[in-house]
């Protein structure tokens, strides 16, 4: 079987206000992703939403523009998984004896690496981070090429990626929850978080580790 993952993160640099990092992936069959991308664009033609699907650009008038997103994702054979460290400042990645950034990619493999699968196939798309980023992606190749048959990474920008803006949507909505350095007072952002939490039934700090759906491992130092 052929696989596809799209991954974003959010707040990974150490020098933003947030001590939150959430760090996302969307899988799906690759014969799928073709009408996903379809259904989405489909989704955004009935609400008059012409834009790139951003947390940071949500707007209250699209209320049900975001349901039907969420429904979509549910009744989907999509799958999310979303590794959060609420933590990023406390160093957390001198624990391991290394730099925060080769830390970002180790976080990466461990929210993809149970997507894996040594029978099958996988083409992985990381959200653009940096011009820096070509050699951890050839380590991090290396590492999850160990459990798959196949496994090729790519660096696109989230416009080119339908399922990478939901996969945007759904660590801005942990991020956010799990924020205690702002005031959460945007109606649209506790209404989606709301509204995904009504959906998986659990908040979105942490799930159970065997929740397929939509899992979220709350990472803290030992």
């Amino acid at each position: 079987m052929k696989y596809k993952i799209f991954c974003d993160e959010s707040n990974h640099l150490l020098n933003t206000k947030s001590n939150v990092m959430v760090n996302g992936a969307i899988h799906t069959k690759e014969d799928e992703v073709e009408q996903i991308n379809r259904d989405i664009k489909g989704l955004k033609n009935k609400h008059n939403y012409f834009n790139e699907l951003k947390w940071i650009k949500l707007l209250n008038s699209k209320k049900e523009f975001y349901k039907d997103i969420i429904d979509y994702f549910f009744s989907s054979n999509m799958a999310f998984k979303a590794t959060f460290i609420p933590n990023k400042k406390e160093n957390v990645h001198k624990q391991y004896n290394k730099s925060h950034d080769e830390f970002y990619y180790i976080v990466y493999y461990y929210t993809m690496r149970n997507f894996m699968n040594i029978s099958h196939e996988y083409k992985i798309y990381l959200d653009y981070k940096d011009i820096n980023g070509g050699k951890r992606i050839k380590e991090l190749q290396k590492r999850l090429g160990r459990n798959t048959a196949e496994c090729d990474i790519y660096i696109i920008q989230s416009q080119e990626s339908q399922i990478l803006q939901i996969c945007d949507l759904f660590i801005g909505a942990i991020s956010y929850k799990n924020r205690d350095d702002i005031e959460k007072k945007s109606e649209i952002k506790n209404f989606i978080i709301s509204y995904i939490e009504s959906k998986t039934g659990f908040e979105l700090i942490s799930t159970p580790p065997w929740e397929e759906k939509f899992n979220i491992f709350k990472w803290n130092l030992a």
